[in-house]
Parts: C-alpha cells; structure tokens; sequence
C-alpha cells in the first residue's frame, strides 16, 4: 500500500505559478493526464475545481526536457 503524502494537493492557479505556465496551458495538461492523479474536488461535477497532487507535480517536472540555454 502506498504511503500517503503529507503535501497538500495544489490549484490550477498554484500550478501556473509554480510551473511558470499560464491556467489554460495547466488545464490543458491536466486533461492530457500530464499530472496523474489530478482530481475534481467536491461533488467532481464539471465546475469542481481541479485539484493536483504534490506528486503529479514532481512526475510532470521529471518528465520534462531540460531547457539548453
């Protein structure tokens, strides 16, 4: 069984901040299941708003090619 992370999951608006990105690039993603694990929090109706796991943040990081400047 997995262990549960002690991080709190974070909003589509901390993700772009964090990441850089703008809201829709983020949704975007989320609905290419860039960030698995990403959820609808409440009732998980359309308008719940997402909700994305510190761990699907550390996937999508890792999984990105490095920049070459």
């Amino acid at each position: 069984m997995p262990k549960h992370d002690p991080r709190p999951d974070y909003t589509v608006k901390e993700i772009a901040a964090l990441t850089k990105l703008c809201r829709e690039t983020v949704l975007q993603l989320v609905s290419e299941n860039r960030f698995p694990g990403a959820y609808r929090a409440g009732s998980g109706s359309i308008n719940s708003p997402i909700r994305i796991p510190a761990a699907a943040l550390d996937h999508y990081r890792t999984t990105q090619p490095l920049a070459i400047s």
